[in-house]
């Protein structure tokens, strides 16, 4: 089962308390996702792949408005079988308030904002635009949400909420439909919270944990790495240029206290600057020795010079 599933499982199961807050959702789920039908009286048709989703709009139908939905399940095959649930509900005249067209034939795709009055509407609502058409990427791979329109009207209505409730979201095109979509792991976990899903919150937060953890592991070994790589040219680039002085015969002509780090670096090619310090007398800092490594480098190639 996908992550955005497991959001919309947790999403349907969450039941407001407040009777405006469940028309609010359920005008969400029309205006994104319904529409009307004909076959066997005039009704509003809705369909989801979610089966908690079908449930909770049957539900909600029942207990605000005493009407009776009928469902139909269809197997559809889309890379695999795919079962769809389709809620048909006979239009009744309370149901213009979700927004419904007043001639009744067609159903407006924008947000009704008469319904969204309360805080508590504005997440409702958009906890109903998520189960109508959202989706939502698990956090280890992309940070990515979605929610898709056929219409840009209802695509700059979106909009409009998310920035009401302080998430900013952008629209683009995909193929004949539009996507609202967030970007970005803390405005996906605003959206989250918001809408309430908490366990969906807590998993992603968790998994983008993780995913951070890693970033810095790697980060820090890289540096870490690329550190000593530095080091070891430093050091086989000093060792070649000492010996290449001793094998001259120029090596007494370097002064003492350059001629002791020289030494050291030949026994100890592999030791950082820092631990080449501890080892002389007396000792030195690690910015200590580098100026006196970059001095002795430049004496040693100035007498190879004058050698060769």
């Amino acid at each position: 089962m996908s992550y955005s599933n497991d959001v919309k499982n947790e999403l349907a199961r969450i039941t407001p308390e407040r009777e405006c807050c469940r028309k609010a959702e359920l005008a969400a789920m029309i205006a994104l996702a319904g529409s009307v039908n004909y076959e066997n009286g005039l009704s509003i048709q809705l369909s989801t792949e979610n089966a908690a989703t079908a449930r909770k709009i049957f539900k909600t139908y029942k207990e605000i408005y005493h009407i009776q939905s009928s469902i139909k399940v269809q197997n559809r095959r889309h890379f695999n079988k795919t079962r769809v649930y389709i809620i048909n509900t006979p239009v009744d005249n309370e149901l213009q308030e979700l927004g419904l067209s007043q001639d009744e034939k067609y159903i407006p795709r924008r947000i009704q904002w008469a319904l969204l009055n309360r805080s508590c509407c504005r997440r409702a609502y958009l906890r109903g635009l998520f189960l109508a058409g959202g989706f939502i990427n698990r956090p280890g791979a992309d940070y990515h949400l979605e929610i898709m329109t056929s219409d840009s009207q209802m695509a700059e209505d979106m909009e409009k909420l998310l920035a009401r409730m302080k998430i900013k979201a952008r629209t683009s095109e995909r193929k004949n439909n539009l996507v609202v979509y967030i970007k970005g792991s803390e405005k996906i976990v605003d959206f989250l919270r918001l809408v309430g899903a908490s366990m969906a919150l807590l998993d992603f937060e968790n998994i983008r944990i993780i995913k951070s953890v890693r970033n810095n592991v790697n980060r820090q070994v890289n540096c870490e790495t690329a550190n000593l790589v530095k080091t070891v040219d430093a050091s086989l680039r000093q060792v070649e240029l000492i010996k290449k002085l001793i094998n001259t015969g120029g090596v007494e002509q370097i002064p003492p206290r350059l001629k002791s780090l020289a030494m050291l670096r030949i026994d100890y090619p592999d030791c950082t600057l820092k631990e080449l310090g501890t080892m002389m007398n007396p000792p030195l800092s690690k910015s200590g020795v580098a100026y006196r490594m970059r001095k002795l480098e430049k004496i040693v190639e100035e007498l190879i010079q004058d050698i060769e």
